[in-house]
């Protein structure tokens, strides 16, 4: 039967480049090796180290990493709507992630079968995979293995690789307060341009029960500079006591960013 006769095969690893969707397409390359479409949905707000991150990747996969992004960067969605994301309105994540994956999901369909990798993990089963408007097969390879965090941490160690802190939104509303802190500390530009919008909008990306610290930027900021200094939780790969916590959940923290 000649190609035209023939119905193509794509299969979509979805990679944001946290520690499981990382793990997971690695793992993915040695066990069921095949082409594969290597998927990731930028915000434009991610730190420095995980775009280094991602151009890793690129190289110990030996293949490109597909960016999709929505038409506004995520200070252009603030900038257009003149509005903050946070816990009530997560249009974040919905404009700058789900729907531009799902958009590609659909017009890879119109030509073949097509079959999602996510990396949802063993140990959180209350998790699901995403609803999808045309006809698509969802995998989850972690639970297949049988996997939880502590073996994605063991084999992202063997495998020497070292995930970003920071996989999530620079201005993320879901950061902790040591986080904000290490924002301004680290990228005092980038903290600035958060600080602006909130005085251009009206808004807080903090909600004001978070902590007893200061809601707004400006006024957390005031405090850094007086000297304080919040706990900074260390990197988890440094901290053989973190890797067994689920340090980040569904109500703390943007999971689709930390897959």
């Amino acid at each position: 039967m000649g190609m035209e006769g023939q119905s193509r095969e794509h299969h979509i690893v979805a990679l944001s480049g946290g520690k499981d969707s990382t793990a997971m397409s690695l793992r993915l390359q040695e066990v069921e090796p095949r082409d594969y479409l290597y998927v990731c949905t930028p915000t434009g707000d991610e730190l420095p180290d995980m775009v280094e991150h991602w151009k890793r990747l690129e190289r110990v996969l030996g293949a490109n990493i597909i960016q999709l992004r929505a038409k506004h960067d995520l200070n252009g969605w603030i900038e257009f709507w003149n509005a903050l994301p946070n816990g009530r309105m997560r249009w974040c994540t919905r404009v700058l992630k789900i729907e531009p994956f799902q958009a590609f999901v659909k017009r890879k369909s119109l030509d073949g079968t097509v079959t999602v990798y996510v990396g949802l993990r063993g140990d959180e089963p209350k998790r699901r995979g995403s609803v999808y408007s045309v006809d698509v097969k969802q995998r989850f390879p972690m639970r297949e293995w049988g996997w939880n965090v502590g073996d994605v941490w063991k084999y992202l160690s063997k495998k020497n690789i070292r995930i970003p802190k920071r996989t999530d939104c620079a201005r993320c509303f879901f950061q902790r307060l040591g986080e904000w802190w290490e924002t301004w500390n680290n990228h005092p530009a980038i903290y600035a341009s958060a600080e602006k919008q909130e005085a251009d909008t009206g808004f807080t990306f903090r909600r004001k029960d978070r902590d007893s610290q200061p809601t707004g930027l400006k006024e957390l900021r005031e405090k850094f500079e007086s000297g304080y200094i919040p706990k900074i939780l260390p990197h988890p790969q440094d901290d053989p006591g973190l890797q067994q916590q689920e340090l980040f959940d569904e109500e703390t923290r943007c999971r689709v960013c930390e897959l």
